[in-house]
């Protein structure tokens, strides 16, 4: 279970420590407790940046059976699927396939989800004129997904993604 003392530890944890301190400290803690949902959630995370769809699923997967308030892993699981199975696209236009797929699946709806969101988020100072989509998007811990929709919403092509840019 998720709660506020094991995601501050965590969020100083990822403060103080690089991407592969972090991850090696990540599957040291999951030695420890191995159906910590943070910690699965934020690998998954890393292994999406790393290109391991396969692997982030796995993780995903967990993070969502022991804390079922994380929405996004669950949105995130069947992302990781159909990438999977699309191996030369990027994550963004499969992550937007899929949320169209399953109709829209809210996410962050729930307290803990919105906390860990929160204390991960970078600022969205460069969003201006995007959707609520792509704002809610753009809070996933996911280094690689912010950088596409950074590079699609200021792209010259921004109209191939209408789901980043619908005001409603």
């Amino acid at each position: 279970m998720m709660d506020i003392r094991t995601l501050n530890t965590i969020v100083t944890a990822r403060g103080e420590r690089s991407a592969a301190e972090f991850a090696e400290w990540l599957r040291q803690r999951l030695k420890n407790e191995p159906r910590c949902s943070l910690s699965h959630y934020l690998l998954a995370c890393q292994c999406f940046d790393r290109g391991h769809g396969a692997r982030a699923v796995r993780h995903m997967m967990i993070a969502h059976h022991a804390e079922p308030a994380l929405e996004s892993a669950a949105l995130l699981v069947f992302s990781g699927l159909n990438w999977v199975n699309r191996p030369a696209t990027e994550l963004l236009p499969v992550l937007l396939d899929t949320w169209e797929e399953f109709r829209r699946p809210e996410f962050d709806r729930h307290y803990k989800e919105r906390r860990l969101l929160d204390a991960l988020a970078e600022p969205r100072d460069e969003l201006n004129g995007v959707s609520p989509l792509a704002r809610r998007l753009w809070r996933l811990p996911i280094r690689t997904l912010r950088s596409q929709i950074r590079e699609a919403v200021r792209s010259p092509n921004a109209g191939q993604y209408p789901l980043l840019l619908a005001t409603a």
